[in-house]
C-alpha cells in the first residue's frame, strides 16, 4: 500500500543533533595554534620517531604499497604524473591505517593485560632463560 502513512498513532522520532554543527566549545585562538606550533622541534620529532613502536613496519608497508600503485598506474594508463599522485595517495593511506591498526593492537594487549586475561611475559626473561638452558646443554655434552 504505497502512500498510506501507518505513523499516525507513533509518536516522532526525536531529533538527534550534529555534533559538528552544536560543538559546546570555543573555536581554538590563534594563540592557541602558534604556541601549539612552536612546541614542534622537526629535527628532534624525525630523528626519535623510529623508535615509537609501529614507525617502521607503518612507513615499510606504505612506501611498498605507494610504489605498487604507483608503477601500475603509470604501465596501465602511461600518465606519470597521475600514477605519481596515485602512489603518494596509497602511501600516505597505507601507512596511516598500519600505524593505526598497529596501536589498536597495542592497546587492545594493554588492556587483556591489565584486566589479567593475558599473562605478561617479559621476553627478556624468557630469552636469557633460553640462553641459560642453551649454554647448560652445551657444557653437558662437553
Amino acid at each position: 500500500m504505497a502512500g498510506v502513512n501507518n505513523n499516525k498513532d507513533k509518536e516522532p522520532l526525536p531529533e538527534i543533533p550534529l555534533p559538528l554543527l552544536n560543538d559546546p566549545r570555543p573555536a581554538p585562538d590563534a594563540d592557541q595554534v602558534v604556541s601549539a606550533f612552536k612546541t614542534l622541534e622537526p629535527t628532534r620529532d624525525l630523528t626519535t620517531m623510529s623508535k615509537s613502536p609501529c614507525a617502521k613496519e607503518s612507513f615499510i608497508d606504505g612506501a611498498a604499497v605507494g610504489l605498487g600503485i604507483g608503477l601500475m598506474k603509470a604501465m596501465r594508463s602511461g600518465a606519470n604524473r597521475s600514477a605519481a599522485n596515485w602512489g603518494f595517495g596509497a602511501f600516505v593511506l597505507m601507512t596511516v591505517g598500519t600505524w593505526e591498526y598497529c596501536h589498536f593492537k597495542i592497546r587492545e594487549r594493554r588492556q587483556l593485560m591489565s584486566s589479567g586475561q593475558m599473562p605478561v611475559i617479559n621476553t627478556i626473561d624468557v630469552d636469557a632463560a633460553k640462553r641459560r638452558e642453551a649454554i647448560a646443554a652445551r657444557q653437558r655434552d662437553v
